[in-house]
């Protein structure tokens, strides 16, 4: 919404991680995968002031709220467990000696 916004009033953007952000699904890591909208400075002023009519009423719903019920935990908690067991380790094989 924020690029169709930006292009119908003639502004110039650059979105950082455009394409790498929808690559892979995961955790949302910024500056790694989280695409961020970028306008020149000299039309920052112009640009927020145009997403500022749009951003509070949608605010709420651009980050979820954190949820931390007795469920969750215990999920991230067999997650960990599970997964750290299934993965292997890369280069601690049988045949590879290991140096200390």
């Amino acid at each position: 919404m924020v690029r169709s916004l930006l292009a119908a009033h003639d502004i110039p953007y650059y979105v950082h991680n455009a394409g790498y952000a929808s690559l892979y699904p995961g955790i949302q890591i910024d500056l790694l995968n989280v695409p961020t909208v970028m306008v020149p400075p000299s039309l920052a002023e112009s640009a927020s002031e145009l997403l500022g009519a749009y951003l509070p009423d949608v605010a709420d719903h651009l980050r979820p709220r954190v949820e931390r019920s007795l469920w969750h935990v215990l999920r991230i908690i067999v997650e960990g467990i599970f997964c750290g067991w299934c993965v292997p380790r890369i280069g601690l094989g049988r045949d590879t000696p290991t140096e200390r």
